[in-house]
């Protein structure tokens, strides 16, 4: 797939070398966005360890966007198994924020 491609897929990101926002989180959904691209669009992560968790699907997130931000946030807790609820909120709000241009059941540009 090429770029794109790729972000039309994203809600935060479009190709900028800055994110745009002021805030934290917003970065980081930003920052998730342009690592994905950037992997044109193959991240392997914690696949399996997600896998093994049976880790909660997202129909409006390419899977490996969603590795992206899994890894990412992962690095961050000390037991990611304790506290994926946590990592779902997040998720909740990457889908949630952007809802009014983006479905949050649906991947953006298809």
């Amino acid at each position: 797939m090429d770029k794109k491609a790729l972000i039309r897929q994203c809600r935060y990101y479009s190709g900028q070398d800055e994110s745009p926002f002021n805030d934290a989180t917003m970065d980081w959904f930003w920052d998730m966005e342009r690592v994905y691209v950037a992997s044109q669009g193959q991240f392997t992560g914690e696949r399996d360890y997600y896998e093994q968790i049976n880790g909660k699907p997202y129909p409006g997130i390419p899977f490996d966007l969603l590795m992206v931000m899994f890894t990412s946030w992962g690095k961050t807790t000390y037991s990611i198994k304790d506290s994926i609820n946590d990592f779902y909120k997040l998720i909740d709000e990457y889908l949630f924020i952007a809802n009014d241009h983006c479905q949050e059941d649906r991947i953006p540009g298809q």
